[in-house]
């Protein structure tokens, strides 16, 4: 009877795994993320062991170049010692005309009141010559009428009427005269006291006045040459601090972990030199652990994406539900260039299938398990036969 039972349990076995599609070949395998140098020089590394545990933006070293090129930056920096120098002299050269030019309206504003005093000086002698002149026309007057009362009564001759006459014209032209020069000069000063000096021998703005309108001239060219170098100061200071960034980034840059994971393989350690675009560390992204098998042509055209499969870890009896998450083919070898594990000559010459296998994500033994090995089937019978082999403890 017992013989029976065993006899039946082994063609049962048979049986479902000659129904049931399994793997040839199961290796659990995961995403590696490159670490390369950003910059060339030298590298600074904290010691790292294969295997060890990195988590993601954890610092893991940093690479170092004393050669990285700042010629830009010592261009920009003389640049601006030029300008700043051109700045100060302008301003230097701004101060000294603001100077000159308080001390030429000073000497103009002197001028000005001594030229004021002195037209007030001669109104008032032209006032008092007008005074004689009209002085003098009204005694010539007075001895017209008496030359002209004479000559009517015969005592006078006609000589002494005629110059009797031509007195008073000569005297009435005199204080016309010194009146016109009275006008003139009241008109001299109310121009001057606005600043503005009327004559026949000067211009009508003192030398001292003109010479502080030309200072004003140039007082604002200077401005605007001082505000322009200014501008281009702050601007070559601003390319100065982007630079310096710039030589800073190409003179050290720091090495990250870009995800949680385990070291997989050191390509360079610390002291050696890097150049840019190397690669220096190979990490192991355990959040892309996946498991990847083969199969034949037959199984692998019975198989569709999404399909439910089970996988047993090697050495153990645990099993983990896993669902088909890609039918790469034959001579799938370029879907494993950013894997870990690359696929062997007769992985190639069958049917790559890729696996999803939550359950290893949470299995602290399994977790990141890479290069382990187990087998998958894909079929319910298949999944029994398992279930069974487990129960026997085969």
């Amino acid at each position: 009877m017992a013989g029976a039972v065993i006899s039946g349990l082994g063609i049962y076995i048979l049986i479902g795994e000659g129904f049931s599609i399994v793997s040839s070949d199961a290796v659990i395998n995961a995403r590696v993320a490159m670490v390369r140098s950003p910059i060339d020089g030298y590298l600074e590394m904290k010691p790292l062991a294969i295997g060890q545990r990195v988590h993601a933006r954890e610092p893991l070293g940093s690479v170092t170049d004393e050669r990285a090129d700042d010629a830009r930056v010592q261009d920009l920096e003389r640049a601006a010692d030029a300008l700043a120098a051109e700045t100060a002299l302008l301003q230097a050269r701004l101060a000294d005309l603001k100077g000159s030019r308080a001390e030429l309206a000073g000497r103009t504003l002197s001028y000005q009141e001594g030229r004021l005093r002195q037209l007030r000086a001669q109104i008032d002698e032209a006032e008092a010559m007008l005074a004689g002149a009209r002085a003098t026309s009204q005694e010539s007057e007075a001895t017209l009428v008496r030359a002209e009362e004479l000559k009517a009564k015969g005592i006078q001759s006609a000589a002494v009427l005629d110059k009797a006459s031509a007195s008073h014209s000569v005297a009435a032209l005199a204080a016309k005269a010194a009146a016109a020069r009275v006008e003139t000069l009241r008109i001299q000063h109310a121009a001057a006291s606005k600043g503005t000096f009327l004559g026949d021998s000067y211009n009508d703005t003192p030398y001292s006045s003109q010479r502080t309108m030309e200072l004003d001239l140039l007082a604002a060219e200077l401005r605007a040459d001082l505000e322009e170098r200014a501008g281009r100061l702050a601007k070559v200071r601003d390319h100065i601090a982007v630079e310096r960034q710039r030589v800073g980034r190409m003179r050290e840059a720091f090495l990250n972990s870009p995800v949680d994971g385990r070291v997989w393989e050191a390509a360079l350690g610390a002291g050696e030199y890097a150049r840019k675009g190397q690669d220096i560390l190979r990490l192991l992204d355990c959040s892309t652990t996946v498991v990847t098998a083969s199969v034949g042509e037959r199984d692998y055209n019975r198989l569709r994406v999404g399909d439910p499969a089970r996988f047993r870890l090697a050495g153990t009896r645990r099993v983990y539900d896993a669902v088909v998450l890609r039918l790469a083919g034959s001579g799938a070898a370029t879907v494993y260039n950013n894997m870990a594990i690359s696929p062997g000559p007769d992985h190639l010459q069958r049917y790559d299938v890729a696996l999803s296998v939550p359950g290893l994500l949470h299995d602290p033994e399994a977790n990141c398990a890479v290069g382990r090995t187990g087998k998958v089937s894909f079929s319910g019978i298949g999944d029994a036969t398992g279930r069974l082999r487990s129960w026997l403890g085969l």
